[in-house]
């Protein structure tokens, strides 16, 4: 903690980011939406957790001091993480390996790696480039990894048990948001009515992904049976074009730059990006099981600063010069580095004759919420993919790192509404975390 740190961060913080003496009231803040107060050894505690400064501020600012103690307090209780501020105590395992997939959702974890924003933590990571999901989710699950790279739902599904796999994951940060694209064979240029899509085969990353969560929910709105009038084949992302190039799928809908490349080859278009189904829709995540979390939690605290600030540093739209080069190398996607700068440029050739301009076709902001979790899962069990019981709204608190200032708060005497669940809009139709239940009962078929 920088000099005079102490004295600065007892004082009231307000959401604008910086705190306020008997000068300045709080509610005087030009740039304040609403005054978050913190017991001084929790204000301790994010300045210890988070020492950058310049970090510490964009959090602040942008989630407020109430937010961030509650994402914390949702991986480990704040007791120890309070212990463990105030300790420092040494990291239990600073050599750790951490997969990601070779596709841009990874970009935070390769900026980790070549800013120096890894070992600024005390971490030394082996960035393990893994081929397919299923792959990265045993190797995570067996121990060959201490934390990884996983599409949104994985965290979800092996906590609530689904295929088996009963193993309580959490989601430290969400890497990337947006990202992803709905690609066809140019065969299809002319048939872009998925009315008329009856018998295509798709390519996805996995069965229990959002983007297999996605394509289905696109289907079943436009009036398809997902289960019955399509065929899906599990590639990995580096297989999507291929596959697409020699006939053994109609599309794929899948992580970039696959969609901006199969353009590129002449093989395919973008029907669609994914943020046109789901705008700011979470994609991959960075997951560890709650096991490695309670066995080594000053790594976890050590990795889960490094994956934040990484996240920032990836959001900000200055820092995306370069990108692309580091990227575009064999060690990480290797793809060309035009290609993937269309991704995360965001002004790119569509395949059908047109250059569109979207800022926001990938984005890097790291904090989850509830209502990106209970979507996921219901739709999981709308297609038979979860236990019929679940508690949609207890397992998205159980695996996300997310809001839940109401607990933290009480626990300073201030009283607070209770939390809630937010609205998330796909597709133009509000679906309302608050009520899983009744949207499931809504679009359940008879059996």
């Amino acid at each position: 903690m920088e000099p005079g740190e102490f004295n600065r961060y007892r004082r009231a913080m307000c959401a604008c980011g910086h705190s306020h003496d008997g000068h300045l009231a709080a509610e005087d803040c030009k740039g304040s939406v609403e005054q978050d107060l913190v017991s001084a050894t929790d204000e301790i505690l994010i300045a210890s957790v988070f020492r950058d400064l310049r970090t510490r501020r964009q959090l602040l600012r942008s989630v407020g001091a109430a937010t961030l103690l509650a994402a914390m307090g949702d991986i480990l209780p704040l007791g120890t993480l309070r212990a463990l501020a105030q300790e420092r105590a040494p990291l239990e395992k600073k050599e750790i390996n951490v997969g990601f997939l070779a596709i841009t959702c990874a970009t935070p974890l390769v900026m980790a790696k070549e800013k120096g924003i890894f070992e600024k933590h005390g971490l030394n990571v082996a960035l393990q480039k893994t081929p397919g999901i299923g792959l990265i989710r045993d190797k995570m699950i067996n121990g060959e990894l201490d934390v990884s790279q996983q599409v949104m739902p994985v965290a979800i599904a092996t906590s609530a048990g689904a295929g088996g796999n009963l193993v309580p994951a959490k989601v430290l940060t969400i890497l990337n948001q947006n990202g992803n694209s709905l690609v066809l064979a140019l065969k299809h240029k002319d048939n872009r009515d998925p009315r008329n899509w009856k018998g295509f085969r798709f390519a996805v990353p996995f069965d229990q992904s959002h983007q297999a969560l996605q394509l289905r929910h696109y289907l079943a709105e436009a009036g398809l049976d997902p289960d019955k009038d399509v065929v899906y084949r599990v590639v990995p992302p580096s297989e999507y074009v291929s596959n697409l190039r020699v006939g053994n799928i109609d599309g794929f809908f899948g992580g970039e730059p696959g969609g901006q490349r199969a353009v590129v080859e002449g093989v395919g278009f973008i029907h669609l990006l994914s943020r046109d189904i789901w705008e700011n829709h979470p994609c991959c995540s960075v997951t560890a099981t709650d096991a490695w979390i309670r066995q080594h939690p000053n790594t976890f605290l050590a990795v889960f600063r490094a994956l934040v600030e990484a996240g920032l540093y990836s959001s900000a739209p200055e820092n995306r010069a370069g990108m692309a080069e580091i990227l575009a190398r064999p060690e990480y996607i290797n793809a060309p580095a035009n290609v993937i700068q269309q991704v995360i440029g965001g002004r790119f050739a569509d395949g059908l004759g047109a250059v569109r301009n979207v800022p926001d076709r990938i984005k890097f902001d790291p904090f989850p919420q509830y209502s990106m979790a209970v979507w996921l899962s219901v739709q999981m069990s709308r297609w038979n993919m979860l236990p019929a019981d679940v508690d949609h709204k207890r397992l998205a608190q159980t695996v996300m790192l997310a809001v839940d200032a109401k607990k933290i708060l009480a626990q300073q005497g201030i009283e607070v509404p209770e939390p809630k669940f937010g609205i998330e809009r796909i597709l133009g139709k509000e679906f309302d975390a608050n009520e899983p239940d009744e949207y499931l009962r809504s679009v359940r078929r008879p059996n």
